[in-house]
């Protein structure tokens, strides 16, 4: 049976310090890759989140503007033109907007934007109310 040296009964009884360095920062670039993914996947969910919500939101608003009036088209109640959404929504507040378009009797161009605090979401639409009928006596 042949003699093994001493070196090389050293050389293999364990791992040196250069590969367990490297082991160690392969191991955190997998970690902080791991970690943006989730990360990245968290701010997705926030802002779909988000978006669903103020979507709802300016939609109501705009349901609401829908049950007006000619009359309160022309001039908005100030309950309706601008306020704040009831918790768990109070981060939340809108503005409403009605203009009648110059050369079409009983339409009305309509805005509804909710903003919070990093941004706003906004609706445009256009809104018929048969106008009221002017008889000459």
């Amino acid at each position: 049976m042949p003699i093994r040296s001493e070196r090389a009964l050293r050389a293999r009884r364990g791992i040196t310090l250069m590969e367990a360095v490297v082991a160690i920062a392969i191991v955190g670039m997998t970690a902080v890759s791991a970690l943006e993914a989730v990360g990245g996947d968290m701010r997705t969910a926030e802002r779909a989140k988000r978006a669903i919500e103020v979507e709802a939101l300016a939609t109501s608003r705009l349901e609401v503007m829908n049950l007006l009036t000619d009359q309160e088209l022309q001039s908005l109640p100030d309950s309706i033109q601008d306020g704040k959404f009831a918790a768990p929504l109070d981060e939340y507040t809108w503005k409403a907007t009605s203009a009648p378009v110059s050369d079409q009797a009983g339409l009305y161009t309509v805005h509804v934007s909710v903003n919070w605090t990093n941004g706003s979401y906004a609706l445009k639409t256009y809104m018929y109310r048969t106008p009221r009928l002017v008889t000459r006596r």
